[in-house]
């Protein structure tokens, strides 16, 4: 007999995958080997690589994946206790718009807005079509990824916004000093050079703190399904409405984007598979896309 005895078959154990919105906490920041293999318990091939770099269009380009691991807290979520990876990806390439020309800046308070070259140059105010953009004098370009990065810790901070609409029109926050409402990334160019001190020292700012992000199951081509967190957009702990997100999502996947990717606004709950009809006509595989590129707010 050309076979050896083999060994009993047991049921692989499946890693639970949940889905929606849930409030969570940051452990750490592009944690090294160490650090991932006493929070997964286990060991760990190689030392993560966070820079690296993108070519576009035959330019290279230096990019860093920054990320955030993530622990639902269970009093918040249903009882559900979960960890996982919510990344970001920076560029460093200015966020220029390829319609307008334009380049998003950002103020010192988190802002953003679109600007000509000799805006900037001149450290004018844009003007638009409705008026001057809302942003203070004190702004700089944007690298790509940047916005969507800095509103997660602007929102896992809690800050408050600079500005408030009243009436009608916006007004200085009256709850809130100038000060508190500062939210903006002065080290980005260390990142790039594996440097993220200032992203460890925020994090020792308010460690309870609480952010809310949409957990969603991506499907791999094998038919696969993985966790995945969506980085464009997220919310302050407080927050209970959720439309915006939906909304944001369904625009992409009208656009050809998130093809392989789901997402809801209900609160985070554990993913059922639902089982396949064989008896309906299988649906269409051709077409699909990819993520939007660009500029989804002009």
């Amino acid at each position: 007999m050309a076979f050896a005895k083999g060994q009993q078959s047991t049921e692989g154990a499946a890693r639970t995958l949940y889905q929606g919105v849930g409030a969570v906490r940051v452990v750490a920041v592009n944690p090294t080997k160490a650090e991932l293999e006493k929070f997964y318990g286990r060991e760990l091939d190689k030392e993560p690589e966070y820079v690296t770099e993108v070519d576009i269009e035959g330019t290279k380009y230096p990019s860093v994946r920054i990320s955030f691991l993530v622990q639902t807290d269970p009093e918040k979520n249903n009882g559900i206790e979960t960890s996982t990876m919510h990344t970001f990806f920076l560029q460093k390439r200015y966020n220029q718009g390829k319609q307008s020309g334009k380049y998003q800046i950002i103020d010192k308070y988190g802002r953003t807005a679109w600007a000509t070259k000799d805006e900037i140059k001149a450290k004018q105010i844009p003007q638009y079509s409705n008026g001057p953009a809302s942003i203070d004098a004190d702004y700089r370009p944007t690298y790509m990824g940047e916005e969507a990065l800095t509103l997660f810790i602007k929102n896992y901070l809690n800050i408050p916004n600079v500005q408030v609409y009243v009436n009608g029109s916006w007004v200085d926050n009256p709850r809130a000093t100038k000060e508190e409402c500062e939210a903006r990334l002065d080290s980005l160019d260390a990142y790039f050079k594996g440097n993220f001190k200032e992203l460890k020292d925020i994090l020792t700012l308010q460690p309870m703190n609480l952010v809310k992000i949409a957990f969603g199951i991506r499907t791999a081509d094998d038919g696969r399904m993985y966790q995945t967190t969506y980085d464009r957009l997220c919310f302050k702990n407080g927050v209970t409405e959720y439309a915006k997100l939906l909304a944001e999502i369904n625009e992409r996947k009208s656009a050809g984007g998130l093809t392989n990717v789901e997402y809801d606004d209900t609160p985070l709950h554990e993913y059922n598979v639902t089982p396949t009809d064989l008896s309906a006509p299988a649906a269409s595989t051709q077409g699909g896309g990819a993520d939007l590129e660009g500029d989804p707010w002009e």
